[in-house]
Protein backbone atom coordinates (compact mmCIF):
# COMPACT_ATOMS: atom_id res chain seq x y z
CA UNK A 1 0.00 0.00 0.00
CA UNK A 2 1.40 3.69 -0.96
CA UNK A 3 -0.70 6.48 0.16
CA UNK A 4 -0.59 9.49 -2.33
CA UNK A 5 -1.37 13.49 -1.13
CA UNK A 6 -2.25 15.25 -3.96
CA UNK A 7 -2.79 18.59 -2.37
CA UNK A 8 -2.05 19.58 0.85
CA UNK A 9 -3.45 20.67 3.23
CA UNK A 10 -4.76 17.58 4.41
CA UNK A 11 -8.80 17.94 4.95
CA UNK A 12 -8.46 15.71 8.05
CA UNK A 13 -6.02 18.88 9.83
CA UNK A 14 -6.20 22.48 10.79
CA UNK A 15 -3.35 25.20 11.29
CA UNK A 16 -2.76 27.11 14.82
CA UNK A 17 -0.50 29.64 15.02
CA UNK A 18 0.76 30.62 17.98
CA UNK A 19 2.29 33.79 19.10
CA UNK A 20 3.87 34.30 22.59
CA UNK A 21 7.15 36.34 23.75
CA UNK A 22 6.83 34.13 27.21
CA UNK A 23 5.57 37.01 29.05
CA UNK A 24 2.49 36.75 31.64
CA UNK A 25 -0.93 37.97 29.86
CA UNK A 26 -4.04 36.62 29.32
CA UNK A 27 -4.97 34.03 26.29
CA UNK A 28 -6.84 35.06 23.21
CA UNK A 29 -8.29 32.52 20.33
CA UNK A 30 -9.17 33.63 17.08
CA UNK A 31 -11.35 31.57 15.08
CA UNK A 32 -12.11 31.59 11.49
CA UNK A 33 -13.62 29.38 8.65
CA UNK A 34 -15.91 27.06 10.82
CA UNK A 35 -18.40 27.58 7.97
CA UNK A 36 -15.83 27.36 5.18
CA UNK A 37 -17.49 30.12 2.74
CA UNK A 38 -17.15 32.36 4.79
CA UNK A 39 -14.15 34.07 3.62
CA UNK A 40 -14.04 37.33 4.53
CA UNK A 41 -14.10 36.13 8.05
CA UNK A 42 -11.00 34.07 6.82
CA UNK A 43 -9.01 36.75 5.38
CA UNK A 44 -9.02 38.54 8.50
CA UNK A 45 -7.26 35.88 10.19
CA UNK A 46 -4.64 35.68 7.70
CA UNK A 47 -4.24 39.32 8.21
CA UNK A 48 -4.03 38.98 11.46
CA UNK A 49 -0.95 36.32 11.38
CA UNK A 50 1.05 38.38 8.75
CA UNK A 51 0.72 41.47 11.06
CA UNK A 52 1.37 40.07 14.48
CA UNK A 53 5.25 39.51 14.24
CA UNK A 54 5.68 43.24 14.72
CA UNK A 55 4.09 43.53 17.88
CA UNK A 56 5.07 42.84 21.10
CA UNK A 57 2.43 40.15 23.07
CA UNK A 58 1.90 40.07 26.43
CA UNK A 59 -0.01 36.19 27.49
CA UNK A 60 -0.53 34.30 24.36
CA UNK A 61 -2.77 34.70 20.71
CA UNK A 62 -3.39 31.39 19.09
CA UNK A 63 -5.11 31.76 15.42
CA UNK A 64 -7.39 29.14 13.36
CA UNK A 65 -7.47 30.91 10.41
CA UNK A 66 -9.55 27.69 8.81
CA UNK A 67 -11.30 25.03 10.85
CA UNK A 68 -12.97 23.47 8.26
CA UNK A 69 -10.94 22.43 5.57
CA UNK A 70 -13.28 19.72 4.04
CA UNK A 71 -15.94 22.81 4.13
CA UNK A 72 -13.68 25.44 3.19
CA UNK A 73 -12.19 23.92 0.23
CA UNK A 74 -15.90 22.73 -0.91
CA UNK A 75 -16.75 26.27 -0.51
CA UNK A 76 -19.65 25.55 1.82
CA UNK A 77 -21.20 26.25 4.94
CA UNK A 78 -21.75 22.41 5.93
CA UNK A 79 -18.44 19.78 5.77
CA UNK A 80 -18.73 17.27 2.87
CA UNK A 81 -18.07 14.27 4.56
CA UNK A 82 -21.51 14.49 6.74
CA UNK A 83 -22.67 17.47 5.95
CA UNK A 84 -22.85 18.30 9.84
CA UNK A 85 -22.79 22.10 10.88
CA UNK A 86 -19.93 22.60 12.67
CA UNK A 87 -20.80 25.70 14.70
CA UNK A 88 -24.10 23.40 16.48
CA UNK A 89 -21.83 20.37 17.61
CA UNK A 90 -19.38 21.56 19.78
CA UNK A 91 -17.89 20.31 22.20
CA UNK A 92 -18.05 17.72 19.61
CA UNK A 93 -17.05 13.87 19.94
CA UNK A 94 -14.10 12.37 19.79
CA UNK A 95 -15.37 9.15 18.58
CA UNK A 96 -18.41 10.05 16.51
CA UNK A 97 -17.87 11.38 12.83
CA UNK A 98 -15.49 13.71 11.01
CA UNK A 99 -17.28 16.97 12.04
CA UNK A 100 -18.09 15.67 15.17
CA UNK A 101 -14.27 14.59 15.90
CA UNK A 102 -13.28 18.07 14.34
CA UNK A 103 -15.30 19.91 17.16
CA UNK A 104 -13.52 17.79 19.55
CA UNK A 105 -10.15 18.69 18.87
CA UNK A 106 -11.11 22.54 18.38
CA UNK A 107 -12.64 22.45 21.84
CA UNK A 108 -9.69 21.03 23.35
CA UNK A 109 -7.27 23.48 21.67
CA UNK A 110 -9.07 26.35 22.91
CA UNK A 111 -10.06 25.40 26.76
CA UNK A 112 -7.16 27.32 27.90
CA UNK A 113 -8.25 30.56 26.36
CA UNK A 114 -9.54 33.50 28.68
CA UNK A 115 -10.86 34.74 25.32
CA UNK A 116 -12.34 33.23 22.61
CA UNK A 117 -13.60 35.64 19.05
CA UNK A 118 -14.71 33.50 16.31
CA UNK A 119 -15.32 35.16 13.15
CA UNK A 120 -17.65 34.67 10.76
CA UNK A 121 -19.78 36.01 8.02
CA UNK A 122 -23.50 36.94 7.20
CA UNK A 123 -23.67 37.26 3.68
CA UNK A 124 -22.85 39.97 0.59
CA UNK A 125 -26.25 41.38 1.90
CA UNK A 126 -25.39 41.33 5.77
CA UNK A 127 -23.47 44.20 7.69
CA UNK A 128 -21.26 43.73 10.43
CA UNK A 129 -22.40 43.35 14.40
CA UNK A 130 -21.70 41.37 17.55
CA UNK A 131 -23.69 38.19 18.20
CA UNK A 132 -23.67 38.43 22.54
CA UNK A 133 -24.98 36.79 24.91
CA UNK A 134 -25.19 40.01 26.99
CA UNK A 135 -28.67 39.30 28.80
CA UNK A 136 -27.23 36.26 30.25
CA UNK A 137 -23.90 37.02 31.50
CA UNK A 138 -22.96 40.23 32.61
CA UNK A 139 -19.15 39.88 31.43
CA UNK A 140 -20.08 39.94 27.84
CA UNK A 141 -21.16 44.26 27.94
CA UNK A 142 -17.53 44.73 28.96
CA UNK A 143 -16.01 42.54 26.00
CA UNK A 144 -18.87 44.31 23.39
CA UNK A 145 -17.30 47.40 24.18
CA UNK A 146 -13.54 46.26 24.09
CA UNK A 147 -14.33 44.74 20.03
CA UNK A 148 -16.24 48.18 19.83
CA UNK A 149 -17.97 46.98 17.15
CA UNK A 150 -21.56 49.33 17.24
CA UNK A 151 -24.27 46.81 17.19
CA UNK A 152 -24.65 44.04 19.11
CA UNK A 153 -27.35 41.18 18.90
CA UNK A 154 -28.43 38.88 21.24
CA UNK A 155 -27.78 35.20 20.12
CA UNK A 156 -30.26 33.34 19.07
CA UNK A 157 -28.92 30.48 21.90
CA UNK A 158 -28.54 27.93 19.43
CA UNK A 159 -26.58 24.99 21.26
CA UNK A 160 -23.41 23.71 20.13
CA UNK A 161 -21.94 26.92 18.86
CA UNK A 162 -18.25 27.17 20.10
CA UNK A 163 -18.77 31.05 21.59
CA UNK A 164 -22.17 29.82 23.56
CA UNK A 165 -20.57 26.46 25.02
CA UNK A 166 -17.58 28.50 25.83
CA UNK A 167 -19.62 31.07 27.78
CA UNK A 168 -21.46 28.53 29.64
CA UNK A 169 -17.84 27.41 31.03
CA UNK A 170 -17.16 30.84 32.20
CA UNK A 171 -14.66 31.87 29.34
CA UNK A 172 -15.32 35.26 27.78
CA UNK A 173 -16.56 34.68 23.90
CA UNK A 174 -18.19 36.62 21.14
CA UNK A 175 -19.19 35.43 17.58
CA UNK A 176 -18.58 38.61 14.99
CA UNK A 177 -21.02 38.30 11.90
CA UNK A 178 -18.64 40.58 9.31
CA UNK A 179 -20.13 41.43 5.28
CA UNK A 180 -19.72 39.03 2.79
CA UNK A 181 -18.78 35.05 2.19
CA UNK A 182 -22.32 33.89 1.16
CA UNK A 183 -22.76 32.44 -1.74
CA UNK A 184 -19.73 32.32 -2.99
CA UNK A 185 -17.14 32.96 -0.93
CA UNK A 186 -16.56 36.78 -1.45
CA UNK A 187 -14.12 38.42 0.87
CA UNK A 188 -15.51 42.28 1.28
CA UNK A 189 -12.22 44.13 1.41
CA UNK A 190 -13.48 47.28 2.95
CA UNK A 191 -15.10 45.07 5.97
CA UNK A 192 -12.24 43.06 6.72
CA UNK A 193 -9.96 46.30 6.99
CA UNK A 194 -12.63 47.97 9.54
CA UNK A 195 -12.58 44.10 11.61
CA UNK A 196 -8.82 43.90 11.82
CA UNK A 197 -8.82 47.46 13.47
CA UNK A 198 -11.31 46.36 15.95
CA UNK A 199 -9.17 43.45 16.59
CA UNK A 200 -6.13 45.13 17.07
CA UNK A 201 -8.17 47.39 19.52
CA UNK A 202 -9.19 44.08 21.24
CA UNK A 203 -5.82 43.01 21.75
CA UNK A 204 -4.71 46.20 22.94
CA UNK A 205 -7.78 46.93 25.38
CA UNK A 206 -7.04 43.54 26.94
CA UNK A 207 -3.98 44.28 27.35
CA UNK A 208 -1.86 41.76 25.01
CA UNK A 209 -0.44 43.91 22.52
CA UNK A 210 2.13 45.93 24.48
CA UNK A 211 1.78 49.89 23.36
CA UNK A 212 2.26 52.95 24.94
CA UNK A 213 -1.37 53.89 24.53
CA UNK A 214 -4.29 53.60 26.44
CA UNK A 215 -7.29 50.56 26.03
CA UNK A 216 -9.33 51.61 23.28
CA UNK A 217 -12.71 50.44 25.31
CA UNK A 218 -15.76 52.14 23.44
CA UNK A 219 -17.88 53.15 26.31
CA UNK A 220 -21.14 50.62 26.62
CA UNK A 221 -23.27 54.26 25.83
CA UNK A 222 -22.14 54.19 22.32
CA UNK A 223 -22.81 50.69 21.71
CA UNK A 224 -26.66 49.60 20.38
CA UNK A 225 -27.78 46.86 21.61
CA UNK A 226 -30.75 44.52 20.01
CA UNK A 227 -32.60 41.36 20.77
CA UNK A 228 -32.51 37.89 18.29
CA UNK A 229 -32.40 38.84 14.35
CA UNK A 230 -36.09 38.03 13.45
CA UNK A 231 -37.19 37.47 9.67
CA UNK A 232 -39.30 39.23 7.31
CA UNK A 233 -40.13 37.01 4.43
CA UNK A 234 -42.81 37.70 1.25
CA UNK A 235 -46.18 37.04 1.63
CA UNK A 236 -46.59 36.99 -2.09
CA UNK A 237 -44.42 36.57 -5.65
CA UNK A 238 -43.82 39.99 -6.33
CA UNK A 239 -40.96 42.62 -7.02
CA UNK A 240 -38.68 43.49 -4.15
CA UNK A 241 -36.94 46.66 -4.11
CA UNK A 242 -35.33 47.87 -1.29
CA UNK A 243 -35.21 51.43 0.57
CA UNK A 244 -32.62 51.09 3.11
CA UNK A 245 -29.24 49.20 3.28
CA UNK A 246 -27.77 46.73 5.27
CA UNK A 247 -26.44 47.89 9.01
CA UNK A 248 -28.87 50.82 8.98
CA UNK A 249 -30.93 51.62 12.01
CA UNK A 250 -34.38 52.61 11.43
CA UNK A 251 -37.56 53.46 13.49
CA UNK A 252 -41.20 51.79 13.59
CA UNK A 253 -43.25 52.04 10.54
CA UNK A 254 -39.58 53.08 8.53
CA UNK A 255 -40.09 51.62 4.61
CA UNK A 256 -37.62 49.34 4.36
CA UNK A 257 -38.82 48.22 0.43
CA UNK A 258 -41.40 47.46 -1.67
CA UNK A 259 -42.74 43.91 -2.47
CA UNK A 260 -44.80 45.33 -5.75
CA UNK A 261 -46.73 48.32 -4.63
CA UNK A 262 -46.92 46.76 -0.86
CA UNK A 263 -44.44 49.06 1.34
CA UNK A 264 -42.65 46.42 3.89
CA UNK A 265 -42.46 48.30 7.08
CA UNK A 266 -40.20 48.14 9.81
CA UNK A 267 -42.21 46.31 12.93
CA UNK A 268 -40.47 48.33 15.61
CA UNK A 269 -37.52 50.24 16.22
CA UNK A 270 -34.65 47.75 15.01
CA UNK A 271 -31.37 47.03 13.40
CA UNK A 272 -30.92 45.72 9.18
CA UNK A 273 -28.77 43.01 9.78
CA UNK A 274 -29.44 42.33 6.23
CA UNK A 275 -31.50 43.00 3.19
CA UNK A 276 -32.11 41.56 -0.14
CA UNK A 277 -30.85 43.16 -3.18
CA UNK A 278 -33.54 44.11 -6.22
CA UNK A 279 -34.92 41.12 -7.26
CA UNK A 280 -38.01 38.78 -7.89
CA UNK A 281 -38.89 37.19 -4.46
CA UNK A 282 -41.18 33.92 -4.19
CA UNK A 283 -44.04 33.71 -1.32
CA UNK A 284 -41.76 32.74 1.51
CA UNK A 285 -38.52 33.74 0.94
CA UNK A 286 -36.56 35.84 3.13
CA UNK A 287 -36.26 39.77 2.55
CA UNK A 288 -35.13 41.34 5.64
CA UNK A 289 -33.11 39.96 8.89
CA UNK A 290 -34.17 42.97 11.44
CA UNK A 291 -33.10 42.91 15.08
CA UNK A 292 -35.30 44.60 17.62
CA UNK A 293 -33.81 47.24 20.34
CA UNK A 294 -33.33 46.18 22.93
CA UNK A 295 -35.34 48.24 25.68
CA UNK A 296 -32.72 48.94 27.98
CA UNK A 297 -30.46 50.55 25.58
Amino acid sequence: MKEITFQNPSLSTYDVYEFNDNEEGPEIVFTAGIHGVEQTAIHVAFQLIELLPNYSIKGKVKIIPIVNKPAYFNRTRTSPYDNLDLNRIFPGNKDGSQSMQLAHHIWQETREADYIIDLHCCGQHGSNYVMSLYQDYEEQYKLASQIGIKHVVRSGGASGQLFLEACKVGQQAALLELKGGQPDGMVDLETAQFALKRMFSLLNSIGVIKTQHGKNDVAIDDLIFHENIETISATKHGFFNPKRHSGEHCFKGDALGELDDEAILAPYDGLIAAINYPCYTFSGERMVRYAKLYENN
